[in-house]
């Protein structure tokens, strides 16, 4: 993998900001969640959307009980892990207990859009234990739209943080 991260450029159509063209730097590279939970979750929740805490709030859980005001983000343990991070000794696994409403950033980790002009980002990888994972999923143009995409949007485009 490029030592700087870089795995793809993404660029839109700047009316409707639809996928126009993805520019690979990198192919085959695969990615599962592992569920270990060491470089995200357990460092803390992210910052939130107001579109995140909206999300929050319509799945049933009170902005009180999860939002840090002063920090703009999700509140954390006192181990520093995020609040809805919980172990499933069954399965021996972390599990996120909001996961189907989770915040935009945690739906893109371990990726990460940079801007690069107003209608090119380009996606980079952080540090993760999934990526390079034989069982993963191909990190292809059908990856970035079914997994990444909506949350692209959200954050990159039309960015609205509490």
């Amino acid at each position: 993998m490029k030592s700087d991260g870089k795995i793809a450029q993404v660029r839109f159509e700047p009316r409707t900001h639809n996928l126009h063209n993805i520019t690979f730097y990198i192919r085959n590279l695969r990615f599962k969640c592992k569920r270990c939970a060491t470089f995200c979750c357990k460092l803390g929740g992210p910052s939130l959307s107001l579109k995140d805490v909206e999300r929050l709030k319509k799945a049933g859980h009170c902005e009180h009980e999860f939002l840090d005001a002063t920090q703009g983000g999700l509140k954390n343990t006192a181990f520093g892990s995020c609040i809805f991070l919980t172990f499933d000794k069954q399965k021996s696994a972390y599990r996120c207990i909001v996961y189907r409403h989770r915040p935009a950033l945690c739906r893109l980790y371990p990726f990460h859009f940079e801007k690069t002009s107003p209608n090119s980002f380009v996606l980079k990888v952080m540090a993760c234990s999934g990526i390079s994972y034989r069982a993963g999923e191909l990190v292809n143009e059908m990856f970035i739209i079914a997994h990444l995409y909506d949350a692209l949007k959200e954050l990159c485009l039309k960015p609205k943080f509490y």
